[in-house]
């Protein structure tokens, strides 16, 4: 997918917001079909756990993912791509099953976009997705944690207010009017996760 070859193109690599890491972009359209195909976080899991390790498996969450991909070759440029949240959910519903039969206690979701200029249909969007999952997430502490810039305050506003979710991570070095926005009002009986180290400082 990253090289392609003779016959077929390789997928556009794009940085990881303003990191010098790359991801390959999935490419979407309205009859894409979603599967379990990789049981990667399950297997890890129980592989540190085994040592003796309990961990906390961490995913990209379904908004972030949905986000950042874009239309297939032969898909309009306008593809809603939220519009498929309704069928990615059910594979995100199946792996955190399998993650708390497994005995995990505790699930991440990376939700970057979060931070980006985003319209009130999205938010709602968002909000929906983790609304769909509050069922399968009971028992689990549930942490989504945002990071490399500020959190808009209606996009805050949105993320604390999620039922299903117990932590919320915020990156405090470079989110400065993040914290006034906690300062101002975090819910009562959460968790907050503070961003506090540097990662682009090489002596951190």
């Amino acid at each position: 997918m990253a090289r392609g070859n003779a016959c077929v193109p390789a997928m556009e690599m794009t940085k990881w917001f303003d990191t010098n890491y790359h991801f390959i972009v999935p490419e979407l359209g309205p009859d894409v079909k979603f599967t379990y195909a990789s049981h990667k976080a399950v297997n890890e899991y129980k592989e540190a756990k085994a040592l003796g390790v309990d961990t906390v498996p961490v995913l990209v969450g379904p908004f972030t993912f949905l986000s950042l991909s874009k239309p297939a070759k032969g898909v309009e440029k306008t593809f809603p791509k939220l519009s498929l949240l309704d069928k990615i959910l059910p594979v995100y519903k199946e792996v955190i099953a399998d993650l708390k039969a497994a005995g995990a206690s505790a699930i991440q979701f990376d939700e970057p976009v979060l931070v980006m200029d985003l319209e009130s249909h999205q938010l709602e969007a968002f909000a929906n997705a983790y609304s769909e999952l509050e069922s399968s997430l009971a028992g689990l502490h549930v942490i989504i944690e945002t990071y490399f810039a500020d959190v808009p305050q209606e996009a805050y506003k949105t993320l604390t207010s999620l039922n299903a979710v117990s932590g919320f991570g915020f990156d405090l070095v470079r989110g400065a009017k993040t914290l006034d926005l906690i300062k101002g009002g975090f819910p009562a009986g959460k968790f907050l996760y503070a961003g506090v180290v540097d990662g682009r400082n090489i002596w951190a």
